[in-house]
């Protein structure tokens, strides 16, 4: 076996939790890079800045690795572990070599710590105290999906609110 290890990258992306395969990485550009073995938490995360975008002056705050668990029939599901230490990177290469003959890489998903000048910018875009942004943002819907033109107020309908009371099942 080698001792190097191609790792498929991911960033700025999603991770989907209840796919038919388990967890699931999605982004635009995953990232490939080979790393040795031998590689620390900290040369990893700094590998791995590096690749992603030169320009980019943002610290790692979670890794996470995406680790394969065989269920029946051959079938294999995806969980995750984050990888935090010396001690979790060892765990996840141990279980990548177990599970080389199924899987050809190890996936990564990275998440960037905000810099003080993106949390103003959320900070200005969400402190708006203007009442006609904070009307923008919500519509009233009537109960037939039709915007409601109305005065705001919401007036329940008294035979669905008795039949809902009467129709509730004590548990």
């Amino acid at each position: 076996m080698d001792d190097r290890v191609l790792l498929k990258v991911y960033y700025s992306g999603q991770i989907l939790l209840q796919t038919s395969e388990g967890v699931k990485f999605i982004c635009e550009n995953p990232l490939d890079v080979v790393i040795p073995f031998t590689i620390s938490f900290e040369e990893l995360k700094g590998v791995i800045c590096e690749k992603i975008d030169s320009e980019m002056s943002r610290k790692i705050s979670c890794i996470l690795y995406r680790y394969s668990i065989p269920v029946f029939g051959g079938f294999v599901q995806f969980e995750t572990k984050y990888v935090t230490d010396e001690a979790s990177i060892q765990e996840m290469f141990s279980m990548y070599i177990e599970s080389h003959a199924r899987i050809s890489f190890i996936e990564l998903y990275i998440e960037f710590e905000q810099s003080e000048a993106d949390r103003n910018i959320i900070r200005e875009d969400q402190n708006s105290d203007s009442e006609e942004d904070f009307e923008s943002n919500y519509e009233v819907v009537g109960p037939d999906g039709d915007e409601d033109q109305g005065d705001g107020t919401v007036a329940p309908d008294v035979t669905d609110v008795t039949n809902t009371l009467v129709n509730e099942v004590p548990f």
